[in-house]
């Protein structure tokens, strides 16, 4: 039978990984709503702050993955603490991916700077709001252990897809309309990929929430079933 030192103990690490995925949770929605501010305003220093800040993200990853490393390697956790962690280190993957697309999204501010103004942006803004908002209620499904709210998020990511084709279609016609408009298209293209796989890291997590609550693996569910029903041909 555990101690209630051995208890408090294990508490005390648990509490600690959650608030270090928290925080950065934090920064990395941070840094997304940077870029895209930098983007929206043709701000270098914003676009620069964001790429520099890419190391602490990367860092924070670090440090907590070795968080539950050393978890599992001194606290040797029973199946459902495990699963926990499993879930965690999947998740501060997801959000480092993301700090790296927020930086690919500030380096394409720094590539348009130097290019003549163009037209206001729209959509791109309103994609990013959809891809942020998953963001934080990916994190706030697998603070409250919210399944509901995590199958909503998944939801949402048809949204996301949404938005992106009609970015796609707008600019695709800005290119062939003149061909001036090629380069500075192209990277508007490449921030609306970007922000789609955002969309698409958040619904990782939020399969990874449902796993973690429930142990119910929805990841590849489509495509699974797909393979597994019979040819119609």
């Amino acid at each position: 039978m555990l101690s209630t030192r051995k208890i408090k103990s294990f508490e005390r690490d648990i509490e600690e990984i959650t608030e270090a995925l928290t925080q950065m949770g934090g920064m990395v929605e941070k840094s997304i709503l940077t870029a895209i501010l930098s983007l929206n305003t043709r701000n270098t220093r914003l676009a620069k702050e964001v790429i520099r800040y890419d190391q602490d993200i990367d860092q924070k990853e670090i440090d907590i993955d070795r968080l539950c490393i050393n978890y599992i390697a001194l606290q040797q956790p029973k199946a459902s603490d495990l699963r926990f962690v499993t879930a965690v280190m999947k998740i501060n993957n997801e959000l480092e991916r993301m700090g790296d697309y927020a930086e690919s999204i500030a380096r394409q501010t720094l590539f348009l700077a130097k290019k003549p103004a163009w037209r206001e942006l729209v959509n791109i803004p309103r994609m990013a709001e959809i891809a942020t908002s998953m963001v934080r209620e990916c994190l706030d499904a697998f603070l409250k252990r919210d399944v509901k709210l995590a199958y909503e998020v998944i939801a949402r990511d048809e949204e996301a897809d949404k938005m992106q084709s009609k970015i796609y279609k707008n600019l695709l016609n800005d290119m062939l309309t003149d061909k001036e408009n090629i380069e500075r298209a192209s990277s508007l293209l490449l921030v609306s990929s970007k922000l789609e796989r955002i969309a698409d890291q958040s619904t990782n997590i939020c399969e990874e929430v449902i796993y973690l609550v429930t142990g119910k693996i929805v990841r590849h569910r489509e495509k699974v079933h797909a393979l597994s029903s019979p040819s119609d041909s």
